[in-house]
């Protein structure tokens, strides 16, 4: 049975203020970013986590194209040990499969840049990101998963909760909280598939889990069908729906090989039942019209909702402007003012909350709660309920700090704020 126990260290290790920075400025720049992702391996229990990533970013562009980086915050000053972290990280970057990975260092020394060249890594020193914070100081310095105090407290309990659920697979939930984010859309579809099932096995969830389950439910929805969106590019919509179907009932979208074998095994089965047929009637008896079960029906029928996930595809690839930054508004919506913290109400996110968000929005949340059932769709229902008449200011200042209190003070009156539970 996996470790059900949090990948999330109890105190925060050395550096963890670096890290929080690095990601904040991530998020200031246009991607999701996390903290401390745990990659996981298979190995003998109490040994699956191989290492953590300091920071993970996802950016999807106006094409919907995703970009992964993983970012590795070192807050000492010496300079021993920089050439090989950077070869460290740079056999991490390929063993995850990122697109970019970049080193924070206190200094970065002559010998550093010429390695991370020739690695194809980059590297940010302190004075370069403190440069980079300044242009985006308007951004809230702590929200949602980038130590958010709400979002800490409810991960936190949950964490407590999930103890005390078995018939929540933990290595299911630990897909969704921690690993999707480093896997294809397939497994993400098929974990969400079978979330539905597992949550309908027991009762009703405790809270916060129950919101935070769902939260990254939606995440997961999200990430893996921008995917898919921008996979439109290079395959059309019947053959994607095909991909879906196979991922969902099969397993895997590249190999039909078992449904051939259950062709094979429907005609043997139907040429024994005619034969069986044919003997009775040989002997006079009435032919009665009995069709057998075909395995491959059984087997490869796909879900009703495939074709409504196709739909929701097809809307994000339509609007990828807005689409591109919807992870991040999901972030903010669900594990920020879901919460009942304030940092979304930050004028920097501003451009975040418009109605085409919304819009969006809805679509994912009703297909929610289709593939992940009503206990977990209803968990983030809230959210639609959001002010999103922001849009962003018409002349910003990003170089002035952020005061939650006046954000909040200033939101429009027609918001509507999530009451936690």
């Amino acid at each position: 049975m996996a470790d059900r126990r949090s990948t999330r260290p109890s105190t925060p290790p050395p550096g963890a203020d670096l890290e929080r920075r690095v990601a904040r400025l991530e998020f200031a720049e246009g991607a999701l970013a996390r903290l401390r992702v745990p990659v996981r391996v298979d190995a003998d229990p109490g040994r699956g986590v191989l290492t953590d990533l300091d920071v993970l970013a996802l950016d999807f562009d106006r094409r919907l194209r995703l970009t992964r980086s993983i970012l590795e915050c070192k807050s000492g000053k010496g300079q021993a040990g920089e050439p090989d972290r950077l070869l460290w990280l740079a056999g991490l970057q390929r063993f995850v499969r990122a697109d970019r990975a970049v080193l924070v260092r206190q200094t970065i020394t002559r010998r550093g840049r010429e390695v991370a060249a020739s690695l194809g890594v980059q590297i940010l020193d302190v004075s370069t990101l403190e440069g980079r914070e300044a242009a985006h100081a308007w951004v809230p310095s702590k929200f949602a998963h980038i130590d958010g105090e709400a979002c800490a407290a409810a991960e936190t309990r949950a964490d407590a909760h999930l103890k005390a659920l078995p018939h929540l697979p933990s290595q299911l939930i630990s897909f969704l909280r921690h690993e999707a984010f480093l896997a294809n859309p397939t497994r993400c579809i098929n974990a969400l598939h079978a979330l539905k099932g597992a949550v309908e096995s027991g009762g009703a969830l405790p809270q916060p889990t129950a919101k935070i389950l769902a939260s990254h439910a939606l995440v997961t929805l999200l990430f893996a069908a921008l995917q898919d969106a921008a996979r439109l590019d290079v395959v059309p919509p019947e053959q994607l729906q095909i991909r879906v179907e196979r991922s969902v009932t099969l397993g895997d979208p590249e190999n039909d090989r078992i449904l051939r074998v259950l062709d094979q095994a429907d005609a043997l089965v139907a040429l024994m039942v005619n034969r069986i047929h044919d003997s009775y009637a040989a002997a006079g008896a009435r032919r009665q019209s009995l069709e057998p079960a075909s395995l491959r029906e059984l087997v490869a029928d796909p879900p009703t909702w495939v074709e409504r996930y196709l739909d929701f595809v097809q809307r994000l690839r339509a609007n990828p402007s807005v689409a591109s930054t919807l992870l991040q508004t999901v972030e903010l919506a669900c594990f920020d003012a879901l919460l009942g913290d304030s940092g979304y109400t930050a004028p920097a996110f501003g451009q975040l909350f418009t109605p085409e968000h919304h819009y969006l929005l809805v679509v994912a949340v009703r297909f929610l709660r289709e593939i992940a059932g009503n206990q977990i769709g209803e968990q983030v229902m809230p959210i639609l309920d959001l002010d999103f008449e922001r849009g962003a200011p018409p002349l910003p200042d990003r170089t002035n700090g952020y005061d939650s209190r006046a954000a909040a003070a200033s939101m429009p009156t027609t918001a509507r704020p999530v009451t936690p539970t």
